[in-house]
């Protein structure tokens, strides 16, 4: 990503990437779904799968992730909405993208809004949906837009959490 606020139409950079049985097992142990199709091999064959199947969830929660780490640490997440277009299984390599759909200027600097997609490696989308963020513009300077850094008694030899001698006890 460039510090610059980007154009409508802009491609971000792709990101590939395949969910562990392991993850999908502590994803749904975090997210509370017990669903045994995310867990349990034997039963997502049962239930025709070729392996666990990744949570809808995990797949939002992947928009957003990559979103988030394209725009940068000073983004902020303002919405996201998807829908699940097809089955991905464990280990299967998917390819996160997104594509700038608009960009307006707001008071903390421009909210982007994102068209986003997992697919599959023959091309098939999983999830396709949107992500909105507030892009807010790069400081040039420690002080630009914000107010001087706080005083400080503690020397430069001084280390965080232990306490400066006075020479006198």
């Amino acid at each position: 990503m460039t510090a610059a606020v980007p154009v409508a139409g802009q491609p971000c950079a792709p990101r590939t990437h395949s969910h562990s049985r392991v993850r999908l097992f502590r994803f749904s142990a975090v997210s509370w779904n017990s669903h045994r199709i995310h867990y349990d091999a034997e039963y997502a064959a049962l239930e025709g799968f070729p392996d666990v199947v990744v949570q809808s969830t995990l797949h939002g929660e992947t928009l957003v992730r990559y979103a988030l780490e394209w725009a940068g640490p000073g983004a902020a997440l303002e919405s996201v909405s998807w829908r699940n277009r097809a089955t991905a299984v464990a280990g299967e390599r998917l390819t996160w993208s997104a594509t700038v759909r608009t960009v307006e200027p707001c008071d903390e600097g421009a909210r982007v809004t994102l068209d986003v997609a997992v697919h599959k490696e023959d091309g098939v989308p999983c999830v396709t949906g949107h992500v909105g963020l507030t892009w807010r513009a790069a400081r040039t300077s420690p002080s630009a837009g914000s107010s001087p850094a706080p005083a400080t008694s503690r020397s430069a030899s001084a280390r965080p959490g232990r306490r400066r001698s006075s020479g006198t006890r």
